[in-house]
């Protein structure tokens, strides 16, 4: 074995023996660089060399070359909670800015909820660069002069980007003003760098030169192009280069026209454009003179807008000129909280986190919400509470209006009624056989910890009207208390619960297949991820989850197939999950092993292996680190056949791409994230919806 090899394992086996006794931090070698993990766990620890007192949080200091196999080590025990990776944080300064003329600004800075954002955002400078194709800018404008980078003059090309119209500066104004800095105004991205172009003069400018100003903008690497001008004539030129801005992801925002419309100018009506009409400040009420329509993507204000003006001055102006700089402003704010965010993902953002505007005109998906647009970076698409329990919770509201009258015959006794499940949320074996319950029942599974039944699910249990629910593990798993708790709701109470997790398995097994046995699926007792990736195909099937150990095959389990033959049985898991002896010891007609190389790969097989159902209308995504999301998002997934894709919560698997190119290749491109942040990153989960859209 090599010296590196030794010493990486060594690593592992030191750093697995502190946080199996006591969070400490981790001494790394000094002629290393390191890097600082913040640890949270489930409940209070002793103190550490970080705390004097006792803290559910640590931190640990490691090499920098160990830190992704740290985490992934340490999330995988159950007593992590969340391991994040240390971060900058910035002072947040008072609580609005003191730039002189923000008075005049505060009405449409409160109607598009921007001020809440500027605190979750950092405080540092943009770093993108925006491109005004106007008529240039007041090249020494002391609230712009700072962010001006070289542009160009394409109406007088020997000289200077200057304006003399004063339109151009106006619209720079409100994308670029430097913020909090006691001069003048602000602007939602608090100051970023523009590009000035220069493509009119005395309120003309010619299409060639617009056109070749969105070129300039693409070769000297504009991340978002503002065109606050257009016509009502279409051109092949214009759109070609608006595509080829778009290809570069670059975000290309456009007015949509001051004609009080049914239609909008050109370039904004390209579908490459974010088109934006306007509203009247301060309400919801499409502005006058504002054009409209179904060509309109969202809308923004545009009257009394204050900003700046020639000579270092300050004006107001109206128009959708105007609007159109607030919405390119807000994307480089929203892309700077993000800046994994393509255009067109971020453009999403904003159109579907808009508020309502009064519909007696078409003006898109509404009116910007910044501070939604910034939430939603997190939430888009995602079902998720504080802890795994709460977002059981919130599966179950995603996915439950009410539960269907169900009966089932038990050990003699019919009972009908409406049902749900109970399972552990910190113990995984007993849990897993319950999918094809669920299913059978078409019931969510809630979650409980040994120490008591949440606010939070008995307010779910009395909000679908649950008259039974099956507790599912033994009085060690789950104590009476919780049964008792359930009780006192007025619920009755059913328990499953064996010796042990094999034979829990077998009992749910036979409760709901009885002495018809068609399909089995076999799965590692002793690990939770292939129990993951099978239970919703084993809830399609109608098909028990039976458990086996790694190298024999428990007699609990062999008891209930020799009994109950299966046609076919399958066994997921690779060969280090689950032995060849193992293997070959499952009586069954036919059989068949599903594992690839890891938890991810054999995912994607068994994906492949079943495919997705003629039901299905999207896919849940869950970690594959731990159980609860997955387990509980498998049950709503069997509602209309949807399958489970497991993945690492933050790094990039080829599996996870194999997947999602089958999904999409199947026509199923609706998604969602199960889990907060801490599950899965929104990085990640961004990454996820750029590979459905591709």
């Amino acid at each position: 074995m090599s010296q590196l090899k030794s010493k990486h394992i060594l690593f592992l086996f030191l750093l697995s023996f502190f946080f199996s006794l006591n969070p400490e931090v981790f001494e790394a070698e000094t002629d290393k660089n390191t890097e600082r993990l913040l640890v949270t766990y489930e409940t209070t620890k002793s103190p550490s060399r970080t705390f004097e007192q006792p803290s559910k949080v640590d931190v640990i200091e490691v090499p920098e070359t160990e830190v992704e196999e740290t985490i992934d080590l340490l999330i995988s025990k159950k007593e992590v909670k969340h391991v994040e990776k240390d971060q900058p944080v910035f002072l947040m300064g008072g609580s609005e800015p003191n730039d002189p003329f923000f008075t005049y600004q505060k009405t449409w800075i409160n109607q598009i909820h921007l001020s809440k954002s500027w605190n979750l955002a950092s405080t540092k400078k943009s770093t993108q660069t925006v491109a005004v194709i106007d008529s240039g800018v007041d090249l020494t404008h002391p609230d712009l002069k700072a962010n001006i980078v070289d542009g160009v003059n394409l109406v007088t090309p020997k000289k200077p980007a200057q304006d003399v119209d004063g339109h151009g500066t106006r619209v720079t104004g409100l994308i670029a003003a430097e913020t909090n800095n006691n001069l003048g105004i602000v602007s939602p991205s608090r100051g970023t760098s523009i590009m000035p172009i220069k493509v009119t003069e005395n309120g003309k400018g010619d299409l060639s030169s617009v056109v070749q100003g969105i070129r300039y903008a693409i070769d000297h690497d504009a991340d978002v192009i503002n065109l606050s001008l257009g016509s009502y004539n279409h051109s092949y030129a214009l759109r070609t280069v608006i595509e080829e801005a778009a290809a570069e992801d670059i975000l290309v925002v456009g007015a949509a026209g001051n004609d009080n419309e049914s239609s909008v100018v050109y370039p904004a009506a390209y579908p490459d454009v974010l088109a934006v009409a306007a509203v009247e400040t301060g309400t919801n009420e499409k502005a006058s003179f504002s054009n409209y329509g179904s060509l309109v993507d969202l809308a923004t204000p545009g009257t009394d807008i204050y900003s700046t003006s020639l000579n270092g001055t300050y004006a107001f102006d109206k128009g959708t000129s105007m609007a159109a700089p607030i919405a390119t402003s807000s994307a480089v704010l929203i892309n700077e909280s993000a800046p994994y965010l393509t255009s067109k993902q971020t453009i999403k953002l904003m159109k579907e986190t808009a508020d309502p505007v009064n519909p007696s005109y078409s003006l898109g998906s509404g009116l910007l919400n910044v501070d939604s647009a910034v939430q939603g970076i997190t939430e888009y698409n995602r079902i998720y509470g504080n802890t795994a329990i709460e977002t059981a919770v919130e599966i179950a509201k995603s996915n439950w209006n009410k539960l269907e009258e169900q009966t089932l015959d038990i050990e003699g006794e019919r009972i009908s009624g409406k049902f749900v499940i109970l399972a552990r949320s910190d113990e995984f074996p007993d849990s897993l056989a319950a999918s094809p319950l669920a299913s059978k029942l078409g019931s969510p599974i809630l979650l409980t910890k040994k120490t008591g039944v949440s606010s939070e699910v008995l307010t779910e249990l009395k909000r679908l009207h649950a008259d039974h629910v099956f507790v599912i593990g033994g009085r060690n798993a789950i104590p009476e208390k919780i049964s008792n708790e359930i009780k006192s709701a007025g619920i009755n109470t059913l328990r499953i619960g064996g010796a042990n997790r094999y034979e829990t398995a077998t009992e749910i097994a036979s409760l709901v297949n009885g002495d018809n046995l068609d399909q089995a699926f076999v799965v590692s007792g002793e690990k939770f991820p292939d129990a993951l990736s099978i239970s919703s195909f084993a809830a399609r099937f109608g098909a028990p989850v039976l458990f086996t150990k790694q190298s024999t095959l428990p007699k609990e389990t062999k008891t209930y197939l020799n009994k109950n033959v299966p046609e076919r049985a399958y066994v997921i898991g690779g060969k280090e999950v689950v032995s060849d002896a193992s293997y070959t010891s499952i009586p069954s007609k036919e059989l068949e092993r599903i594992g690839g190389e890891d938890r991810y790969d054999t995912n994607f097989k068994v994906l492949l292996r079943f495919g997705a159902s003629s039901t299905s209308k999207k896919t849940y995504f869950a970690t594959g680190l731990k159980f609860p999301d997955a387990l509980t998002g498998g049950a709503a997934a069997s509602l209309s056949g949807d399958a489970i894709v497991l993945l690492h919560p933050t790094r990039y698997t080829e599996p996870l791409e194999k997947s999602v190119r089958y999904l999409t290749n199947q026509s199923i491109k609706d998604y969602r994230i199960l889990g907060g942040p801490q599950a899965i990153s929104p990085e990640k989960a961004w990454s996820i919806d750029r590979l459905l859209e591709q």
